[in-house]
């Protein structure tokens, strides 16, 4: 019994050690929390369902990849190309993109709550019921932004470019718009800043 038991548990390490082993590394970064990978490329990886909180890729080219329902929460992306990624339902909490480029990315659904976006790149993202409760998005460039049904709740947009943005039944309750450009942006069943609701775009 004690030879079974002893076989048993280095069949045990022997698995724990190849699963350590096996862990996604690309480009010389390892895919895990609290990686240290600046400036890294993953461009187009699939990168689903990983978990990369905590980690420091700032400046890292990530166009392209699939990040979707991936936790990358508080995460340094600062400066870092996000442009065409896919990032359906992931979880950006608390996560700076200070400059970074999500250019007609999928953030459908994504929470970025309490994320810091300032002067970030979000021209014709799609945005559609994220969740942008208390983010930083100051002087951000959502032109041409689909953001129906998205949650601004408690969010700076001081400064950013909404023109032509998809505000459809989209939340902006105590949101600071001070000089933010609305030029074109659509108004339908949104909830503005004083709880009032903006129909001025819907279809007549």
């Amino acid at each position: 019994m004690k030879i079974l038991t002893s076989c048993f548990a280095i069949v045990v390490a022997i698995l724990f050690a190849s699963a350590a082993e096996a862990q996604q590394t690309i480009n010389g970064c390892l895919i895990k929390r609290r990686t240290n990978c600046p400036g890294a490329n993953l461009s187009g990886m699939d990168l689903t369902k990983s978990n990369l909180s905590n980690a420091d890729l700032s400046g890292a080219n990530l166009s392209g990849a699939n990040l979707s329902f991936d936790k990358i929460a508080e995460t340094n992306l600062t400066k870092a190309n996000l442009s065409g990624a896919n990032l359906t339902g992931t979880i950006l909490t608390g996560t700076y993109m200070n400059n970074a480029n999500l250019s007609r990315a999928n953030l459908d659904n994504a929470d970025l709550s309490q994320t810091t976006l300032p002067d970030a790149n979000l021209r014709e993202t799609s945005l559609a019921g994220a969740n942008f409760s208390m983010a930083n998005l100051k002087g951000a460039d959502l032109t041409g932004a689909n953001a129906k049904g998205a949650v601004f709740i408690m969010a700076s947009l001081t400064n950013a470019n909404l023109t032509r943005a998809d505000l459809t039944e989209a939340t902006l309750v105590g949101a600071d718009l001070r000089n933010a450009i609305l030029e074109g942006a659509r108004f339908c069943k949104t909830t503005m800043p004083d709880r009032s609701v903006n129909n001025s775009g819907c279809p007549k």
